[in-house]
C-alpha cells in the first residue's frame, strides 16, 4: 500500500516530511491532532476535553478564541479516549480528532456529548485522501475551472459556520495573483446547491477565514469576491454540497484586475486612511478629497479638490450590508482637530453627518435615488444624494451614493431639537425620531401591543433622536406613552373616530405617502426595518409622521425570499411582511388603518393623483433612461471591480439576472410597469369622491387650494375653499426637497380671503406648495420668475 501511494503521489511524501507528519516511511508513532472550535470566538467558557492514551491522561484541553489545536503523540495500536466536560454556551463548541494523514477519526458538537464520548485504536499508517484537508488541498490556477467530485469524502471536520455545512467538504488552494483580487464561483453538475469558504494562513493546519458564500451565484450556487489579499500568499478554498452529501460540480477561480480611473463624469471621492483600517466600531480620523467639475464635464483624478479637501471621521455602517465586499460607510466632516465641521457637499445643505452607500446589492445603482425622488416630489423631506466614484488608499472601490444621513436638522428632518433639560410641558413633546430595525434592550422600547393579525409578535422602537446615550428617562417615558396612546386608539373599537381615534396621534397624509412609495417598490424592509418616524412638539402639530423613506436595495424586483416578493406578476403587499416570519417585526399598523374606509379611500385618491405625476411611467422611465446615459461610462469600471452582472447577489433574484447595466435598467422598467398595473387594479379604497375629499389632488380645478399669480415674481396669493373653519399648514419646498417656508393659515368657511406669501427673496425656479388641512394634503406647483 505504501509503495503504491508513493508511486501515484510522489509529491505527498515530500509534503509529509516537510511538515513533520511522518518520522519515517513506515512510521509506527505519529501525532494525532485535536482541533477544538468555538463558533462565537470566545473560547469554550468552561468546557474542556481530557485525552487518555492507554488509560493514562495526557492532558486536558479547551478552545481559546475561535480555534485551538493540540498535538497528541501516539503509536499504532494505542487505545485513545476522549472525555468531555461541559461549560456554558455548549451550542458553540465542536471538536475533531484527526489522524496523521488528516483523516477525521471522530467529530462531536455543537452541544458535544458529555462524558466518555470516544474510544478508539490508533493507526499511524492510514493513507491520505487528496482534497480532504487544507494540507492535502488540490492546487488550482486563476484561469480555468476544475471538476469536483466530493462523493464519499468523510469531511475535514473544519467547521465554516455558514451555508448549512454538514461535512463532505473538499479543499483547493491557489496562489493569490498580483492584483490581490479574486472571484470564486461554483458551477452546477449533479450538485446545484453549494457553499464555499475561503481561508488564508501560513500554516495549512492553522487558517483564518476571509469570506463565505451560500447562494451568491446562479440559482443556489456560490459566488464569492475577495479583495486586497497579499499577492503570492496561498488562499485555501473549502467547498461542499449544501446540507451534506456528495456529487459533482465545478469550481472556478478568476483574478479581478485592478481598475484604472483617470477621469469621470461623476464626482470623484478620494479617501486616505493614513495607514489605518476602517472598522465598524469607531470612526477613524483620515483625509478626504472630493472633485467635481459639474454636469456634462469630465472631472480628472489629478485635478483640484474643488468640493472638499480635509479631515473626516469614517466607519463601516449598516447591518447586513456591512458584510458585502463593497462596504458602506458613514462619515463626519471634521476640523483638523477632530471637531464636527458643517460643510456643503455637491450642493447639499451644510451638515457634518454623511453616508457613502454601496451599490453591491443594486446593479441598477438607482433604487435608492428613485424612491427618494418620488417621496420628495410628494412634498416630504427625502435624503439627498449623488452618485460618485470612490477611491480608498489608491484602490478603486466603484460607484457609491454619497448623501445625507437621516438626522434632525433644519434642512433634513425639520423638527425641534430636544435637550436633556427639556423634561416637561410642551418642550417634552418633541422632537423625536424613532426607527424600527435590529434592536437591543439598551437602544429601544417595546410596544405594549402586538400586530393585530400576529398577536404573538413583539414590536420595538429604537431611539434615533435623541440617541440612546442622550435621551433622558422623562423623554423615554413620554415617547413610549405617546406611542401607547396612538396604538390604544388604533386598536380601540372607535379607532375610525376623526377626533379621538388614531388620527388624533398619527399624521395620515405622511403615512399614506410612505405606504405608496414602499408598496410601489414592494419594499418589505420599509415596513420591518429601516423604518423611520418623527414627531415635533405639540405646539407645532405634534402628530407622529411616517418617514423619511430609507434603504431600497432589496426592492424594485422579484426576490427569492418570502412569497410576497417572489411573484413575477407584480402582486404582493409588502406591508404584510409579518406573514413571512421577518427578521424584525413590523408594527402592522397599516393592517388596521386599511379597515377604515376613509383612510382607504384617501389612499386611493392620493395614488390616482400620483399616477398622473410622480408615478407616471413616462416620468419614471425618463429618469431611469437619463441616469442610464450618465452611468454608461462609469458603470463599466464599477462592474470590472465588482463582477456581479449576471449574478444574483445578496438579495437573491427570482428569475434571470441581467448581464449588462442597460439590460438591468430595462428589467427594472419592466418590473415597475408590471407592478403599477397590479396596483392600479388592487389598490384599496375607491376614487369616486376624490373631488370632495381633495386628498392628494394636484389639479387646480379640483383642489380647494388656489395660488395666483402663477408664475409670480414677488407676491403669491393663497385662497382655500373649505366647508368648515379649520387651521391649515402651508409649506413651500424647492426642487431639492428643502423646506424654505412654513406658515399657519386660519381657514374660514365664509368667502375665502387671500393670504399673502412674500417670495421676493426666493430665487427663481420651480417650487412645490403643500397644504396640510384636516389630515389631507393638496399640492400645487409654483413657478417663480424674475
Amino acid at each position: 500500500m505504501c509503495l503504491t501511494m508513493i508511486k501515484i503521489f510522489p509529491f505527498l511524501l515530500l509534503l509529509f516530511f516537510g511538515i513533520g507528519v511522518f518520522n519515517e516511511a513506515n512510521a509506527q508513532c505519529c501525532d494525532y491532532k485535536l482541533i477544538m472550535q468555538d463558533s462565537y470566538g470566545d473560547g469554550w467558557n468552561g468546557g474542556q476535553l481530557q485525552v487518555l492514551v492507554n488509560n493514562l491522561s495526557v492532558g486536558t484541553f479547551a478552545a481559546s478564541g475561535y480555534s485551538s489545536i493540540a498535538n497528541i503523540t501516539v503509536c499504532t495500536g494505542d487505545a485513545i479516549s476522549l472525555i468531555y466536560s461541559s461549560g456554558d454556551w455548549e451550542e458553540e463548541n465542536t471538536f475533531v480528532l484527526q489522524d496523521a494523514s488528516f483523516n477525521m477519526v471522530f467529530q462531536n458538537g455543537p452541544n458535544p456529548t458529555v462524558g466518555n464520548s470516544f474510544n478508539g485504536v490508533v493507526d499511524c499508517d492510514t493513507p491520505p485522501l487528496l482534497g480532504s484537508h487544507p494540507c492535502l488541498a488540490f492546487t488550482m490556477d486563476t484561469y480555468d475551472c476544475y471538476a469536483v467530485n466530493n462523493a464519499n469524502f468523510p469531511g475535514s471536520g473544519i467547521t465554516p459556520n455558514c451555508a448549512n455545512y454538514q461535512g463532505s467538504d473538499i479543499w483547493h488552494k491557489v496562489a493569490i495573483p498580483p492584483s490581490g483580487n479574486l472571484s470564486i464561483e461554483t458551477l452546477a453538475g449533479s450538485v446545484d446547491d453549494t457553499g464555499i469558504r475561503a481561508w488564508i494562513g501560513n500554516d495549512c493546519g492553522s487558517l483564518t477565514p476571509v469570506g463565505c458564500d451560500d447562494d451568491g451565484g446562479a440559482g443556489y450556487l456560490s459566488f464569492l469576491l475577495l479583495y486586497d489579499l497579499i499577492p503570492e500568499d496561498t488562499l485555501y478554498i473549502q467547498s461542499w454540497k449544501w446540507g451534506g452529501g456528495g456529487g459533482t460540480y465545478q469550481i472556478c477561480v478568476t483574478e479581478i484586475p485592478d481598475v484604472n480611473l483617470e477621469s469621470s463624469n461623476l464626482p470623484i471621492v478620494v479617501i486616505n486612511t493614513l495607514g489605518q483600517t476602517i472598522n465598524q466600531d469607531e470612526k477613524i480620523n483620515c483625509s478626504m478629497e472630493i472633485k467635481y467639475n459639474g454636469p456634462n464635464n469630465l472631472t480628472f483624478l489629478n485635478g483640484p479638490s474643488n468640493v472638499y479637501n480635509g479631515t473626516i471621521g469614517i466607519e463601516i455602517r449598516g447591518a447586513s450590508s456591512s458584510g458585502y465586499p463593497q462596504k458602506p460607510y458613514g462619515f463626519e466632516t471634521r476640523t483638523s482637530a477632530g471637531a464636527n465641521l458643517n460643510v456643503s457637499i455637491l450642493g447639499m445643505p451644510q451638515e457634518n453627518d454623511w453616508v457613502l452607500i454601496s451599490n453591491y446589492n443594486d446593479r441598477s445603482m438607482l433604487k435608492n435615488l428613485l424612491a427618494y425622488k418620488i417621496f420628495r416630489e410628494m412634498g416630504h423631506y427625502s435624503p439627498r444624494g449623488e452618485l460618485c466614484e470612490v477611491i480608498i488608499n489608491d484602490s478603486y472601490q466603484g460607484i457609491y451614493l454619497i448623501g445625507e444621513k437621516i438626522k434632525r436638522d433644519n434642512n433634513r428632518v425639520n423638527i425641534n431639537s430636544l435637550n436633556t433639560n427639556e423634561i416637561s410641558g410642551d418642550d417634552l413633546t418633541g422632537g423625536y425620531i424613532l426607527q424600527q430595525n435590529y434592536w437591543n434592550n439598551d437602544n429601544s422600547f417595546q410596544s405594549n401591543f402586538s400586530p393585530i393579525d400576529h398577536p404573538n409578535l413583539d414590536v420595538h422602537f429604537i431611539y434615533e433622536y435623541p440617541k440612546p446615550q442622550d435621551i433622558v428617562p422623562q423623554q423615554k417615558a413620554y415617547i413610549a406613552s405617546f406611542v401607547n396612546s396612538l396604538e390604544t386608539a388604533l386598536y380601540s373599537p372607535n379607532f375610525m373616530d376623526p377626533v379621538n381615534g388614531y388620527r388624533k396621534y398619527l399624521d395620515v397624509p405622511s403615512f399614506i405617502d410612505y405606504f405608496i412609495v414602499n408598496e410601489v417598490s414592494r419594499n418589505n424592509d420599509g415596513f420591518k426595518k429601516s423604518v423611520f418616524y418623527h414627531k415635533n412638539k405639540n405646539s407645532l402639530g405634534g402628530k407622529l409622521k411616517a418617514g423619511p423613506v430609507w434603504d431600497f436595495d432589496w426592492a424594485w424586483k422579484n426576490i427569492a425570499e418570502c412569497f410576497i416578493v417572489t411573484n413575477n406578476g407584480g402582486s404582493g403587499w409588502a406591508h404584510q411582511v409579518n406573514d413571512c416570519n421577518p427578521d424584525n417585526n413590523s408594527t402592522g399598523w397599516y393592517i388596521r388603518m386599511l379597515q377604515d374606509s376613509t383612510f382607504a379611500n384617501a389612499l386611493r385618491c392620493r395614488y390616482e393623483a400620483l399616477r398622473q405625476t410622480s408615478l407616471d411611467t413616462v416620468q419614471i422611465f425618463a429618469y431611469i433612461d437619463s441616469m442610464g446615459v450618465r452611468l454608461s461610462e462609469p458603470q463599466a469600471r464599477h462592474f470590472q471591480k465588482w463582477p456581479i452582472l449576471g449574478v444574483s447577489g445578496p438579495a437573491p433574484d427570482d428569475g434571470p439576472v441581467a448581464t449588462s447595466h442597460l439590460e438591468e435598467l430595462q428589467s427594472m422598467k419592466n418590473w415597475i410597469w408590471t407592478r403599477l398595473q397590479w396596483l392600479d387594479a388592487n389598490m384599496p379604497g375607491n376614487a369616486q369622491n376624490c373631488n370632495q375629499s381633495g386628498v392628494g389632488l394636484n389639479d387646480l380645478a379640483l383642489s380647494p387650494l388656489r395660488c395666483y399669480p402663477n408664475p409670480t415674481s414677488d407676491q403669491l396669493y393663497i385662497e382655500v375653499q373649505w366647508p368648515t373653519n379649520a387651521e391649515a399648514t402651508l409649506k413651500l419646498f424647492n426642487t431639492l426637497g428643502a423646506e424654505i417656508l412654513i406658515k399657519k393659515l386660519d381657514i374660514s368657511n365664509a368667502q375665502p380671503q387671500p393670504h399673502t406669501i412674500d417670495l421676493r427673496n426666493t430665487p427663481p425656479g420651480v417650487y412645490t406648495m403643500r397644504l396640510e388641512l384636516a389630515d389631507q394634503v393638496f399640492m400645487q406647483r409654483i413657478l417663480v420668475s424674475r
